[in-house]
């Protein structure tokens, strides 16, 4: 009974296999090319660097598989895409990538933009990418073709090299816009291995050069051997552009050490930034002036340091806007000033004679050390002053005077200075024209404030016959300045009169009729001895 069952079922088998067979045959009868594509996903350069951007580039590459016939379309890969599906502990960046057509033992390149993570540990990271693409088989005589779509998942590995990395913690500068010095730049290895022989490349963003650098010749600095959490400090020279507006200016920087085997390599690179100083600036209040038309006076005033920084090198420079004014020494040394600090200032000014009276533009210029060499200047800052009319520097008064005929008399006149400075030395002297005459016609005043006044004292004569009436007398003064110039003024005019000589009496005039009396009666006699006589 067992063994009739054993061959029924050999007996089934048997038949099974022989439609199979038939029906298999039928199939391959009509059949030219039958095949499928194999996709395979690898790295050339599989290194990428902590705390990156990378773009990595993916080699796509179909080795099919030919069962039947010639297998050029069995065998080829249509309308492939290329996707991330499983990025470990990266983060891509990048969408699906086409490949287009593979033909079989055909290689094609493709990118995927990925970062990096700063803290990733060194060694091998696996990504699993997604080849989607579509093929035909079979490839049947009459030509018709049976179409399909495949999805093959790879596994690609990124190394993370075990390596020196850097980070900029600090970049501090007192340059400002203008001005050029020195930056520090304080830089860390946080890398988990040390790094010799390192070096920077450096180039400055818009408005700042390093070292006189430029993106194809950037700047290069030592900066030796650092281990593991160690940090250093560079210095290096900027320059930073006028005018450029305030905020912060990038950096990049690219580091380069030697590896265990003495081979250069270039570590990360990093963006940093590079804050210029504040701009120092000065203000400039209680201007005034004692400007008159063709004398010597001053301006003063005073400054501010408005910060932010203290100055103890400054120079404060002004220039007239007009050429009939005149600054012999334009630049004045400020003190040391701490912000908010101010201090006075003072030029001595002329004006030419030929000036107008009127205001006048003057500009100040402030200079101060910038950075570590460089001169910088806040300015200019226009500020007007007025030029009064020419005035006399004294006035004269009589306050004494009592002068007569055939007689010499004491005058005392009384002059006050108008100048708005000290005059000192003053030497006064009178000139006279006949009938008059000075037998003392000089007067000294040591000194005289603004609006002081003093008395001259003088000796006036006046001839027998002077005419009752008033007559002029000139005076001119030579004097000192505050500045020590000497100085002689135009020449006054002042009036004095002269009275009727008096006699003992107090009479005026009975020596005049007793004189002529006389004259009259001599004359009579003479006329009556010449009658006799003839």
């Amino acid at each position: 009974m067992k063994q009739t069952r054993t061959r029924t079922r050999v007996v089934v088998l048997a038949l099974a296999l022989a439609v199979a067979g038939v029906v298999l045959s039928a199939a391959l009868a009509g059949a030219v090319d039958r095949g499928d594509p194999d996709v395979d996903v690898f790295l050339e350069d599989p290194e990428v660097e902590p705390g990156s951007e990378e773009v990595i580039e993916l080699q796509v590459g179909n080795d099919g598989s030919l069962i039947t016939g010639s297998g050029e379309q069995v065998l080829t890969v249509r309308s492939g895409t290329l996707e991330v599906s499983d990025s470990g502990p990266f983060e891509v960046t990048s969408g699906s990538s086409a490949l287009g057509t593979i033909p079989d033992g055909e290689v094609i390149p493709t990118t995927q933009r990925l970062e990096v993570p700063d803290d990733i540990e060194p060694g091998e990271h696996d990504i699993t990418v997604e080849v989607s693409y579509t093929y035909v088989n079979p490839v049947r005589s009459d030509g018709s073709v049976d179409r399909h779509r495949a999805t093959e998942r790879e596994t690609v590995t990124l190394v993370v090299r075990e390596e020196p990395r850097f980070a900029v913690t600090d970049v501090a500068t007192d340059v400002e816009p203008g001005g050029t010095g020195d930056a520090v730049v304080e830089i860390e290895n946080t890398g988990p291995i040390a790094s010799n022989q390192t070096r920077t490349s450096i180039v400055g963003g818009s408005g700042i050069s390093v070292d006189g650098a430029t993106p194809e010749a950037p700047a290069e600095e030592i900066i030796g051997d650092l281990e593991p959490n160690e940090s250093t400090k560079m210095t290096v020279d900027v320059a930073v552009d006028d005018g450029i507006s305030a905020g912060d200016r990038p950096l990049e920087i690219d580091f380069f050490y030697e590896d265990e085997n003495g081979i250069e390599r270039q570590a990360n690179g990093v963006t940093t930034t590079l804050l210029p100083a504040p701009e120092q600036t000065f203000a400039i209040d209680d201007l005034e002036s004692t400007l008159a038309v063709g004398y010597d006076g001053r301006v003063t005033g005073t400054i501010t340091n408005e910060g932010p920084r203290a100055v103890d090198d400054a120079v404060l420079d002004v220039t007239p806007q007009s050429e009939s004014l005149f600054i012999e020494d334009t630049r004045y040394a400020l003190p040391e000033l701490e912000p908010g600090e101010s201090t006075e200032f003072r030029y001595p000014t002329d004006v030419s004679g030929q000036a107008d009276a009127g205001p006048r533009q003057l500009q100040f210029t402030v200079e101060y050390g910038s950075g570590d060499r460089t001169t910088a200047t806040d300015g200019p800052i226009s500020e007007r002053v007025v030029v009064d009319e020419k005035r006399d520097e004294f006035t004269v008064e009589t306050l004494e005077a009592d002068i007569r005929q055939g007689e010499t008399s004491e005058v005392v006149l009384e002059i006050t200075n108008e100048r708005p400075e000290t005059l000192s030395n003053i030497d006064a002297n009178l000139y006279t024209d006949s009938p008059l005459s000075s037998p003392n016609d000089d007067a000294f005043v040591g000194e005289l404030a603004p609006g002081e006044s003093a008395q001259l004292r003088f000796e006036i004569g006046a001839t027998p016959d002077a005419a009752l009436e008033t007559h002029p007398v000139e005076l001119d003064f030579e004097y000192d300045t505050e500045r020590g110039d000497t100085v002689i003024s135009d020449v006054y005019q002042h009036p004095v009169d002269v009275g009727a000589a008096e006699d003992d009496d107090g009479d005026g005039n009975v020596g005049t009729i007793v004189t002529a009396m006389v004259m009259l009666t001599a004359a009579g006699l003479g006329v009556g001895m010449w009658w006799r006589r003839s």
